[in-house]
């Protein structure tokens, strides 16, 4: 195919305009910008009875998804390394011995964007999450980094980023423009919108009179005069027109071009000599190939991890031996490949260099064959969540984003975190029966793991089945639900796309029917089962980069048998977020607005609505959830960063967690809940015990309490406590100069107290609670029935046993 001269058009002028903000002081040289706190983003203190526990970062680890190479003024080969995280993490290795050079932690933000090295050296970058279009600017040779500007071109995130000379160019989103900055001045020119559809500028490579800009969706590619502003549309090879959503990359070796799209069967990137495609490589990915080339050729990685050459002036490509090499079985989480000249005797010339998901570099060298693996020093930080849910085998499983291949458990006997190996995202999880189902993206893939059997991910769980972008058009397992003999499935769909699916399935043998489409044009948000009918919320939202089509989400009711029951409008919302069932059988959801809505399954209509005062922005419902707690009789639920409690008999909402809160549970009985990265138990408070005595003011000697309940209160106790089989005590806002024994109590409340002794109690078959209570001695709590809850302890002396997880 050749270049539609003819579509050239022009656009308006390009618009001059100085940094939107400017950093006055560059960070510091070295180890900089070390993280505040082990608990970045920590939810708001509770404000209701109940005690939080925080259990602690559920996942950490090196997350290397986005890197570059270059050379400092004395030759040496350097690695910029980002790790995704909270924070995400920008490290300069020396790529001889993976040694750290320099690092800076880039609070708030959790995931890298887009990173240039220029000829000259210098390193531009820009990371997200929060999504504020921030450009920075890193000099190697002195470590400053600095921020340029923030929400550039009026974007929320720069996608990529390409230097020409003294010009830098970037594509952004959502509104798929193309900035231009003056390195010299660091004036910023605005193209504006450059992509005529989509919301995303991708692919982005300049020369000297003219940038390849590609986008999507669908896949766009266009070149653009950057002294004039015109434009001339490249027509896409058939397979990419057809069913290509983006172009993501755009490379440019000597007199050809390679571009690299997603969704396209068979091939993920294109080769153009400047008049017609004329080549297809199936690499693995849109960092699975080099920018620089070696002996007139560049290198690839297919999807099976074979290493290719490909030859510039033979048009053709050639297997460089890398499978039969000792680091064959090294090239599995390859994030991106680079060629670097390493100044080593045993890596001569040019060496092909992978940067893996674990921040470990392998490193292969084209003309000699010989290669080796690095251990970097890049660091690791707490990955962040995406979904929370208990499994079939009691544990309370921790979904990551966008991770090295990470989740967690949470023991809720214990409070006991363990990290293990998972997907790269598990959007949503779910029991059915013994078995805990994870949905995965992309592709809505479904994994199986059986209880009592070794956790490992690939096996255990394991596959079961893939929907997929091409199958089915759909992506994202937002929500899944247990419903009889199989497992019911709501998903978003593709990018670009609207009509998310119910899907219902068998979680052991993947026998499944997908059903698009069951409110038009609507995605599948959430579920709830009763009796045979699958209860679903919707969203008018699609994939990103949809346009919506309907204007209110729907209520829907699916007989797993029969099919679509019934489906009902819910004015004033675009998300339905959350859906569930009460212990009294009346199905409740929660839209967008904060309107909690009862919905009569039997007449399929909306019978009352109640203002939470809750709002909940997000387009797919993420980040939303109600479970109701047979405990107490109430639903939890987070929404707009707070957890709060339901009370659907006598409609009224209490908000537990103020802020910060971003997925929520039940388990055991008490509400797991989760900010970006710590898990925290929520423990209900029981009811507080009758007092059958009372003390009060100052008492001597020593305290031997034999039965019922005594409760103690801003008292000045001068000798010990012993609470003895049977009994119970509840102590406040006391002094005790001794230490307190229980032994078989019922209950044993303490909370604000200044106790001078140790605290030891055993066997309690009631409630234990300590709370913000100072202890001179140790404490030691076993064999209790309940595991002991509260929090805001100081303990002089050492903890063992059940009290450990009560400290600070």
């Amino acid at each position: 195919m050749s270049w539609q001269d003819s579509t050239a058009h022009r656009i308006p002028r390009p618009v001059r305009r100085g940094l939107v903000a400017t950093a006055g002081t560059a960070l510091a040289v070295g180890l900089a910008f070390a993280p505040a706190s082990a608990t970045p983003g920590s939810a708001g203190a509770s404000t209701s009875g109940g005690q939080t526990t925080d259990l602690g970062v559920a996942m950490h680890s090196v997350n290397v998804r986005l890197s570059g190479v270059g050379e400092l003024a004395d030759g040496t080969p350097v690695g910029y390394l980002f790790s995704d995280g909270e924070p995400v993490s920008f490290n300069m290795v020396d790529l001889r011995d993976g040694e750290l050079l320099d690092r800076h932690y880039m609070e708030p933000y959790s995931v890298a964007s887009a990173i240039d090295v220029a000829e000259d050296g210098t390193v531009h970058l820009s990371v997200r999450g929060p999504n504020d279009g921030t450009l920075w600017r890193y000099a190697p040779e002195t470590g400053e980094l600095t921020e340029l500007a923030s929400g550039v071109a009026g974007e929320q995130m720069l996608r990529t980023l390409d230097s020409h000379g003294s010009t830098l160019y970037g594509a952004t989103y959502p509104n798929a423009n193309l900035f231009a900055l003056d390195r010299d001045t660091d004036e910023i020119t605005e193209f504006g919108r450059t992509i005529p559809e989509g919301d995303y500028a991708w692919g982005l490579h300049a020369d000297d009179d003219e940038v390849w800009v590609g986008g999507g969706t669908p896949a766009q590619l266009i070149s653009i005069d950057p002294a004039g502003g015109e434009t001339t549309t490249i027509d896409l090879p058939e397979p990419v027109a057809q069913s290509g959503e983006f172009i993501q990359r755009v490379e440019r070796y000597e007199d050809l071009r390679l571009i690299s799209h997603r969704v396209v069967n068979g091939a993920t990137a294109h080769v153009h000599d400047g008049e017609e495609w004329i080549d297809s490589l199936p690499v693995a990915g849109m960092w699975h190939y080099t920018t620089e080339t070696a002996d007139g050729a560049f290198y690839y990685l297919d999807s099976d991890d074979v290493a290719w050459g490909y030859d510039i002036d033979a048009r053709e490509a050639f297997d460089i031996g890398l499978q039969d090499s000792a680091i064959a079985e090294e090239i599995g989480q390859t994030s991106q490949v680079f060629l670097a000249d390493l100044g080593l005797a045993e890596f001569p010339g040019s060496t092909l260099i992978g940067v893996r998901a674990d921040g470990q570099i392998w490193r292969y060298n084209v003309e000699t064959g010989h290669g080796d693996v690095v251990a970097s020093d890049a660091e690791g930080a707490p990955v962040t969540i995406m979904s929370l849910a208990p499994g079939g085998d009691g544990q309370v499983y921790v979904g990551a984003y966008l991770s090295p291949g990470v989740m967690a458990s949470i023991d809720p006997g214990t409070n006991t975190v363990t990290q293990l190996d998972g997907p790269e995202q598990a959007d949503s999880i779910t029991a059915h029966d013994d078995l805990t189902v994870i949905g995965t993206y992309p592709n809505a893939e479904f994994y199986t793991a059986e209880a009592g059997e070794t956790w490992e991910w690939g096996t255990n769980p394991r596959h079961v089945l893939t929907l997929g972008r091409d199958a089915t058009g759909q992506d994202r397992p937002r929500h899944m639900i247990s419903a009889g003999d199989v497992v019911a499935a709501g998903t978003i769909p593709n990018y670009g796309e609207l009509g998310g699916a119910l899907t219902l399935f068998d979680p052991v043998t993947g026998e499944s029917e997908t059903h698009r489409d069951v409110v038009e044009d609507q995605s599948v948000t959430d579920l709830a089962y009763a009796d045979g009918v699958v209860y679903g919320g919707t969203s008018i939202h699609g994939g990103l980069d949809s346009t919506p089509t309907q204007e209110a989400a729907e209520i829907f009711a699916w007989d797993v048998q029969d099919g679509l029951i019934s489906s009902s409008a819910v004015p004033g919302a675009e998300v339905v977020h959350s859906i569930e069932f009460d212990g009294d059988g009346r199905l409740w959801a929660m839209t967008d607005a904060g309107d909690l809505v009862e919905y009569d399954t039997v007449e399929h209509e909306i019978t009352a609505v109640i203002d939470s005062g809750i709002a909940h922005s997000n387009i797919w419902g993420t980040a939303g959830a109600l479970t109701h707690n047979a405990a107490d009789g109430h639903i939890y639920g987070n929404a707009g960063g707070r957890l709060f409690q339901f009370d659907p008999a006598r409609g009224q909402v209490e908000v537990l967690v103020s802020s910060g809160v971003q997925r929520s549970t039940v388990a055991d009985s008490d509400v797991f809940y989760a900010n970006d990265t710590n898990v925290f138990r929520y423990h209900l408070t029981a009811d507080e015990p009758v007092c059958d005595q009372t003390i009060e003011g100052t008492h001597r000697g020593a305290l031997q309490l034999r039965e019922g309940t005594t409760c103690i209160t801003d008292a000045d106790l001068a000798g010990p406590i012993t609470v003895a089989e049977g009994a119970s005590v509840v102590l406040t806002d006391s002094t005790t100069r001794g230490p307190l024994r229980s032994a078989g109590a019922v209950d044993v409340h303490l909370r604000g107290n200044d106790i001078a002794g140790g605290v030891h109690i055993t066997g309690s078959t009631g409630g234990v609670r300590l709370e913000g209570n100072q202890i001179a001695g140790p404490l030691n709590c076993s064999g209790n029935d309940e595991t002991p809850v509260g929090g805001q302890n100081q303990v002089q002396g050492p903890v063992s046993g059940q009290c450990a997880s009560v400290l600070d």
